[in-house]
């Protein structure tokens, strides 16, 4: 299903009206359709995603930290107010339709980041003060460093620039390790 834009959003609307008659989640039904549309193949791993994306209790994520037992960024989804926002700012930022769906397949929460107070800030720290001249190349290899908190990542870099590590080391590390 190739669609864009308007007619998109249309038919993921269509297919959510479709169910509500046969009495399936039409918010599921129409998210789904939507990770289909933008190249999502394999149903397992749609409801994978979603489960991830949505359900702060998912068995899918298993953190090894008694501070993180749970999915905090999970939350009811919409296309329209969630998921298109974050698919068309990854694509706007030079990441092709197959690498943001190697991105939300990775770190599924990414869909329920917010573009203007999580992403947006994220990406230009990544650029000024890490130095990182294609953002969105390290994070199709590495989906999981949108997961960091920028807080956090500013302490990590402060830290590696106060001990004199010079900064294509820490590109280094944020494609590799960080």
């Amino acid at each position: 299903m190739q669609l864009r834009g308007d007619s998109l959003v249309r038919q993921c609307r269509i297919d959510a009206w479709q169910v509500i008659q046969g009495g399936s989640d039409p918010v599921y039904v129409a998210a789904a359709t939507y990770l289909k549309s933008i190249g999502f193949v394999n149903q397992a791993e749609v409801a994978r995603v979603l489960d991830i994306a949505t359900n702060p209790n998912s068995l899918f994520v298993q953190y090894n930290d008694a501070k993180r037992s749970r999915n905090a960024s999970a939350r009811e989804l919409t296309v329209e107010d969630d998921m298109a926002p974050v698919v068309e700012y990854l694509k706007s930022r030079g990441l092709s339709t197959p690498e943001v769906v190697a991105v939300v397949a990775g770190h599924p929460p990414v869909l329920s980041y917010s573009v203007e107070e999580r992403l947006a800030p994220f990406w230009d720290y990544m650029q000024d003060t890490v130095g990182l001249q294609d953002v969105g190349a390290v994070i199709a290899k590495r989906p999981s460093l949108l997961g960091l908190d920028l807080s956090n990542l500013e302490k990590i870099v402060g830290y590696l620039k106060s001990v004199d590590t010079p900064p294509e080391t820490i590109v280094k590390y944020m494609m590799t390790s960080i």
